[in-house]
């Protein structure tokens, strides 16, 4: 006991806290690979914030809108096509490590043939999709589609660095391109050359030679020791087909909405969309943070406890978001203006929409853990396969009519049916009681003690 004391008292010290945190992201066990993960998410995304302001403050609605329009239909196309590759060969080298050469050859090779796929499809749907958009803008989103097999390539590799559990590697390799695309926005900036082609470009040329070099080192390693070509091509379609589902619905839920503003709206009102959603995104981190630990928690758990908790952290974080949502509904204005300036303020109504649309679709995803963590992940993918439907047919129907703003009304409305449908599924899927929707003293209590849990060891000690 004591030397458990000595021990948590150095832990105090920061000296020790640094070495700690620096032990987090150079240790390779699954704790540490975990944090350092979520960490490069956190940082990729407060990254993309940095890019979605200087694009949107240099360029005006109008330019970043076009700079959207060119670069969303091969990342879109890619992920509709990717039909579960990754997965599959994550799958299949943790299976099959013998075959890990023919696995990733075989890999390499369909995902080549997706992304070209991809390119033929983006080469001759643009300028119907893009009808309303400038010749210049429509040439050059065409010219961006060549990226959607280096796009598809990437996602290749990630899987076999995650397969291989080089997860440093793995995390760097993640967040450079991100740091690259800002480095060069910043030049372009700074020399008077940002616009929407050249800040297109700055998105889309940083994971090229990343990915390339990669893929070569990896052939490299694999190809002297390749075996049984076809039999490795028959392991990933097999699974691929099964599992594209997923990558399918992830992919429209994530982009359907621009897709559609793109396809109904002009450049402007796009520019103005991205600008909102993505400031209204911020409050969702609090809720999706929490997801990723709820969920590996639960699942450690009793079905009867794993629901409680669910239950629990979903009140505790609504609460807290639902707090921060209103207060960036007071300051939103102020905060578009300083952030992106004046030209954004017609985004203030859908912004504080979208809000309200983050605040209920987070509490839907604490909510959907719970089926997650028992075994019954079909309940999440129905509610989400609900939620697409309606939104797409509410924004098809409103949005030419009445206009943006009905974009965000769209998704509000097809996430409240979403948090509707999973609340009634704790009666029906669980045999439970619905979550009620106020948080508790108890809530408040038992969050005070998980907060003030270390004190209670070093008083529980200290009695012993």
């Amino acid at each position: 006991m004591n030397s458990f004391m000595s021990l948590f008292r150095k832990g105090l010290d920061i000296s020790n806290v640094y070495g700690l945190v620096k032990s987090l992201f150079t240790r390779k066990d699954s704790t540490a690979s975990s944090i350092s993960t979520v960490t490069v998410t956190m940082l990729i995304f407060l990254l993309n914030l940095i890019t979605g302001i200087l694009t949107a403050r240099y360029l005006g609605p109008v330019g970043k809108g076009e700079l959207s329009a060119m670069t969303l239909w091969f990342i879109f196309l890619a992920g509709m096509l990717m039909l579960g590759l990754p997965s599959a060969l994550l799958f299949n080298l943790k299976k099959r490590q013998e075959d890990s050469p023919g696995l990733y050859v075989a890999g390499v090779l369909l995902c080549l043939a997706a992304g070209c796929a991809a390119l033929l499809i983006g080469f001759i749907g643009i300028p119907y999709w893009l009808h309303g958009y400038s010749p210049e803008v429509v040439r050059y989103a065409q010219w961006f589609m060549l990226a959607s097999p280096v796009l598809l390539l990437e996602y290749i590799n990630n899987s076999v660095l995650q397969a291989r559990g080089e997860f440093t590697l793995f995390n760097k390799l993640r967040i450079l391109p991100h740091i690259g695309t800002v480095l060069i926005l910043l030049v372009l900036i700074f020399t008077n050359m940002l616009t929407p082609f050249s800040g297109a470009v700055a998105y889309a040329l940083p994971t090229i030679p990343i990915t390339l070099g990669l893929t070569v080192r990896l052939l490299w390693r694999y190809l002297p020791r390749l075996k049984q070509m076809k039999q490795s091509v028959s392991h990933l379609v097999s699974y691929s087909l099964r599992s594209s589902g997923v990558d399918v619905m992830g992919t429209l839920i994530m982009y359907m909405d621009q897709v559609v503003v793109i396809m109904l709206l002009s450049p402007s009102n796009l520019g103005l969309y991205l600008v909102a959603v993505s400031l209204a995104k911020v409050v969702n981190v609090i809720q999706t943070s929490l997801a990723l630990v709820v969920f590996p928690k639960a699942s450690g758990l009793p079905k009867e406890e794993a629901i409680e908790l669910v239950k629990r952290v979903f009140r505790i974080s609504v609460f807290v978001t639902l707090i921060v949502a209103l207060l960036f509904m007071f300051v939103g204005p102020l905060v578009l203006n300083l952030l992106y300036g004046s030209q954004y303020h017609e985004a203030v109504s859908i912004f504080r929409i979208l809000l309200l649309e983050v605040v209920i679709g987070g509490g839907t995803l604490i909510l959907s853990q719970a089926f997650m963590s028992v075994g019954k992940p079909g309940i999440c993918s129905i509610q989400q396969v609900i939620g697409l439907s309606v939104s797409i047919v509410l924004m098809v129907m409103l949005v030419p009519r009445y206009g943006l703003l009905f974009t965000g009304i769209s998704l509000l409305t097809a996430t409240c049916i979403r948090f509707v449908f999973i609340l009634s599924q704790y009666k029906f899927t669980l045999k439970t009681t619905i979550p009620r929707l106020l948080i508790t003293r108890d809530d408040i209590q038992w969050l005070l003690r998980q907060v003030n849990l270390g004190s209670h060891v070093t008083k529980q000690t200290n009695d012993a």
